[in-house]
């Protein structure tokens, strides 16, 4: 029966996987005495099964060929159908809420934006923990998205990598051969990359176990942080420096793949380090926090407080370039009205995380090719008979990835300044229009909250204003050349 499940298209695989993870809620609802939240996701099951098994059955003998980009699709679908059809039981229960402010906050956890559209109280627990482990189930479609169907389409940065050097001990033969449907890779690399993540969540949650004794917060914030989904989880207690360190470790994963790929391996652990995107991600945290370190100097009275301070700068920036967007406990509160601050926070939300991570931004590898390239320009410029070295400048030295690169740069930008014209054409101010602009083209909602000192910000909005902020989430996480490939398929030739 599995055999002829994962032959089935994948946007009906997807909405079969979207209907199991109600089940969660249903359970805790009952377990937990919220009877009415339960029976709602109960009626969205039956009602959600029904439609599967019509669907399956009037798919099953269809033997039409497969359109090869039909897998992008299905993934647009996933990130703006699939929503909306989630929000209508949530906008059954949040009786004051309106159905776009739910399918606006449906875009923000299927994405992992967290872009806070509702206020902290507002949400009961099994409408948080529903909320959470699917941010955590999307999370983990991201990472099955990225290599069965970005990998052997060389997009989202797949296309600047060395065909020697993306696979990190992935048989090319097994998952990616050209006679598998797409839903037989999005299915092989599913069961290849479940265990990582949940090993992973796993982790996480008992260490900050150990430090909270909070299980219910534990598990929670365990799943939204390898997620990169910084939701915010109220009425719970602070984790301290011990907490934060366990967070951060598995906000690492977000740098580049080889840190999920390369510790299960022995021979690959090493490589971790020799990553361009690794190298490059702490050097960028470890700027910006010596910068943010002396901005905020002046507020430090003492050397536990300077302690502290250096802490809480190195946590915030590696949250802020995963795009997770957890500020620490230990930051000084003075630290949201100083500009060139939050500056930098927004300038670590551009860069962005890893290729083929929960992550969004322009990300890292990018980032790299462009400043090598940049780098052994001016070189040739001043040195035009220098040596050069193949090995060590393989990605500067190739013109067309930077070309790849400075081609993405352009049209993040371009579409960056048309969501902002939209939104100034909505009523919103062009400063708010470009902070909910970045917040959402990077998949990173809380520095909207960080900035901008209003929580209920995107709920202020026209409903035109909203539907704009679901789409700039959904082009920050399937990239705007995957969906231009749609329409031109040779974009990269």
């Amino acid at each position: 029966m599995f055999a002829e499940f994962k032959k089935l298209p994948l946007t009906i695989s997807l909405f079969g996987l979207l209907v199991l993870t109600m089940f969660v809620p249903v359970i805790y609802g009952f377990l937990s005495g919220e009877i009415y939240q339960g029976r709602t996701f109960l009626y969205a099951v039956l009602l959600g099964f029904f439609i599967l098994t019509f669907v399956w059955l009037a798919s099953r003998n269809n033997n039409k060929q497969f359109h090869r980009h039909a897998n992008i699709w299905a993934m647009i679908s996933f990130f703006t159908v699939f929503p909306l059809i989630l929000s209508i039981p949530l906008n059954e229960i949040l009786v004051d809420g309106e159905i776009i402010d739910t399918y606006l906050d449906m875009v923000s956890v299927f994405t992992t934006t967290g872009l806070k559209v509702f206020p902290n109280n507002y949400f009961t627990d099994t409408l948080l923990v529903w909320r959470v482990f699917l941010g955590w189930t999307c999370g983990f479609l991201m990472w099955v998205f990225a290599w069965s169907i970005f990998f052997p389409m060389k997009l989202g940065g797949f296309e600047l990598l060395d065909k020697n050097k993306n696979k990190f001990n992935v048989d090319n033969n097994v998952f990616f051969s050209p006679t598998r449907l797409p839903s037989e890779r999005f299915w092989n690399e599913l069961i290849r990359l479940a265990p990582i993540y949940f090993y992973i969540t796993l982790a996480c949650a008992l260490g900050l176990l150990l430090v909270t004794r909070d299980p219910f917060f534990s598990i929670l914030r365990a799943m939204a942080t390898i997620a990169t989904f910084g939701i915010q989880i109220p009425g719970k207690n602070p984790t301290g420096i011990s907490g934060e360190f366990i967070v951060l470790l598995i906000m690492v994963f977000a740098f580049s793949r080889t840190t999920v790929l390369g510790p299960f391996s022995k021979t690959q652990f090493l490589r971790i380090f020799q990553d361009p995107e690794v190298r490059l991600g702490f050097i960028i945290v470890i700027v910006a926090a010596i910068l943010i370190f002396f901005f905020l100097f002046d507020t430090a009275g003492g050397i536990q407080q300077v302690l502290m301070l250096s802490w809480a700068s190195f946590y915030t920036c590696v949250s802020f370039l995963t795009t997770t967007g957890l500020v620490s406990e230990f930051l000084a509160p003075e630290a949201r009205s100083v500009i060139e601050v939050n500056l930098i926070f927004l300038a670590l939300a551009i860069f962005g995380g890893g290729v083929a991570t929960t992550a969004g931004g322009i990300k890292l590898l990018r980032i790299y090719i462009l400043a090598s390239h940049c780098r052994s320009e001016v070189n040739h410029l001043l040195s035009p008979a220098q040596v050069i070295n193949s090995q060590k400048d393989s990605l500067a030295r190739n013109n067309q990835k930077a070309v790849l690169a400075c081609i993405f740069f352009m049209v993040f930008i371009l579409i960056f300044a048309l969501i902002i014209f939209c939104l100034t054409l909505t009523g919103s101010s062009v400063q708010d229009a470009g902070i909910l602009t970045l917040a959402t083209m990077t998949n990173t909602g809380p520095v909207a909250e960080q900035i901008t000192f209003n929580s209920s910000l995107s709920v202020e909005l026209k409903p035109e204003a909203k539907t704009l902020l679901a789409i700039s989430m959904v082009l920050g996480r399937l990239e705007v050349l995957a969906v231009m490939a749609l329409f031109n398929p040779d974009i990269y030739n």
